[in-house]
Formats: C-alpha cells, sequence, structure tokens
C-alpha cells in the first residue's frame, strides 16, 4: 500500500518540488495489517539504498486492462540475520534524521555485553526460532521474583520527547510473565524505568510505549536523571506466583517527535509468507508497488 505520506512525496515530485533519485528498502518482524496512515515500520531492524529501479507495465489479454507499477531492487548483505515479516520504501534524503533519529539499543545477540548483579552473562536461545539475528537473549524469573541483566553504556537520550516511541521484540515463554521492564540510569542511583505488561498470550511480540512514559515514569528514582549521559542500561522480568521466562530479540527508539510527513514511510507491506534471511549470504529483495492507474 501507498501511504498517504507517499502519496504526498510522489505528488511533490510530479510538480518538481523534490528530489526522489534515492531510496531505501527497510526490512523488519512487524505484523498489524497496513493503513495508508502508516507513518513508520512496526519493528524496522535493517535498511539497505536500493540500486535498481523499473517499471513493469503489462496488459490482461482477456479484460484489456493496463497495469502500471515499478519495482526497487536491493542486496542484504551477509551479516544481516532474521526472519522478514515487512517491507517498507523509504526517501534516503529522511529530513527527521536528527542526531536522536531512530536507534537501536539492542539486538541482545551479544550476551557477553550483559551481566546481572553477580556478574553472570545470561544465556543465548536459538529455539524458538529469533526474528532478528541467530539467538535470542533469556531471562527466567523465579516466582514472585525479578531477574535483570545490565549493559554498561554511554547513551544520549536528551533529544527525544514524549511523541517518540520505545519499542522491545520478545518471545513470552508463559503466562507467568508480569512485566517486562528497561531502565535508564544516569548514575548509580538516578534511573528511569518502563514497563511492558505480560499477559496469557505465548509467542512473539512488539510492545511500544510513548517516551512520556519513560520520562514521567512512576516506577523511577527519587534521583534526578540526566538524559544526556545514560551510564547504564538494564533489563528485566518480573514473574507472578510461578517462574517465567523471557527471551528478548530487541529494543529500539522510533523518532517521531521531528518526523516530516513530506519525508516519511512511501509504502509498506506485510508478507502472507516471511522471507528467511541467513546469517553468510547476500539476498536480493524486490518490492514491487501498483501504482493502481485506471
Amino acid at each position: 500500500m501507498i501511504t498517504k505520506f507517499g502519496k504526498r512525496l510522489i505528488t511533490s515530485y510530479l510538480a518538481n518540488g523534490l528530489n526522489f533519485n534515492k531510496k531505501d528498502l527497510a526490512i523488519g518482524i512487524g505484523s498489524t495489517a497496513v493503513t495508508a496512515n502508516d507513518s513508520d515500520m512496526e519493528f524496522e531492524f535493517y535498511r539497505s539504498g536500493v540500486f535498481l529501479g523499473s517499471t513493469d507495465i503489462q496488459t490482461s489479454t482477456s479484460t484489456g486492462q493496463t497495469t502500471y507499477s515499478v519495482v526497487y531492487k536491493t542486496t542484504l548483505p551477509t551479516d544481516v540475520e532474521g526472519v522478514i515479516t515487512e517491507i517498507g520504501l523509504f526517501p534516503t534524503t529522511n529530513l527527521s534524521n536528527t542526531d536522536y533519529s531512530s536507534r537501536y539499543i539492542s539486538s541482545f545477540e551479544d550476551v557477553t555485553l550483559w551481566a546481572d548483579s553477580s556478574g553472570n552473562q545470561p544465556t543465548k536461545v536459538t529455539v524458538p526460532t529469533p526474528k532478528i539475528g541467530s539467538s535470542y537473549f533469556q531471562i527466567t524469573a523465579s516466582a514472585g521474583q525479578t531477574k535483570y541483566y545490565s549493559l554498561a553504556t554511554a547513551f544520549d537520550m536528551s533529544g527525544y520527547g514524549i511523541n517518540d516511541k520505545i519499542s522491545i521484540a520478545f518471545n513470552q515463554r508463559d503466562a507467568n510473565l508480569d512485566y517486562v521492564y528497561v531502565k535508564f540510569y544516569s548514575s548509580t542511583t538516578a534511573y528511569k524505568e518502563i514497563r511492558f505488561a505480560g499477559n496469557s498470550f505465548i509467542g512473539n511480540r512488539i510492545l511500544k510505549a510513548s517516551m512520556d512514559s519513560v520520562f514521567n515514569s512512576i516506577y523511577s528514582s527519587v534521583d534526578p536523571v540526566d538524559f544526556s549521559s545514560i551510564i547504564k542500561i538494564e533489563v528485566g522480568a518480573k514473574a507472578k506466583t510461578s517462574a517465567c521466562t523471557v527471551l528478548l530479540d530487541g529494543l529500539k527508539i522510533d523518532d517521531n517527535n521531528t518526523y516530516n510527513s513530506q519525508y516519511g514511510l512511501i509504502s509498506r507491506s506485510v508478507l502472507t509468507d516471511p522471507i528467511v534471511k541467513k546469517l553468510g549470504v547476500e539476498m536480493d529483495i524486490e518490492y514491487k508497488i501498483n501504482l493502481g492507474f485506471l
């Protein structure tokens, strides 16, 4: 589907008011239905420049009706791995790309970067099949308890606003999850915490929350947080009355605060049959858009 933002871009392009020479194809793991109001992917994990664009014009011999389509092609490199369930087309020149544009915080693949309070690393899990990369990051919390792992990292959140979103992708293995949480520390005692509630669902989930929920979190410390100098990120899970297991897949921040509708998502498609991109091999992706001319 061509989004309303894509229609604006095409209109501006035809009026010679916009450069539309460079485009990107984005791949993601989202599955929500496509609408004309989509402004972004549900959960993008890689973007690659289009190197070939072509037309596909066909006339039916039975009906005489002609269809007009454009086809865009890109190559995913050898180091990209995941299960692709959504594809989107974007302009390469994106005016929303500031120093605080959408950022991937972690794909949770390198467990050596994370440690619990005793210095132990989380367990890598490869079954079920991860949506992003080759492995999940496992968190198992005992009944009524919280289990967490921390990542020591410098991260600047000062440029994000209340309209931006934080997204987490994970696999809920049982119905005993109370919530998954993320904490952002600017000192050993100052942190902001965001919680994503569990439910009875078992399987892959993508949850989003506004950054306003982070800035004004009721679960945060009493010490003031300096968002320009986050020094540690903590992720964890709390179990209900029985133990729970959660497999983390991805964590990112989406920049909506400086969003420019004329340079947003042009088109998005959710795939009926997922595409599995394996590690170590290149893969060509072709994305076809029917322009719907009568």
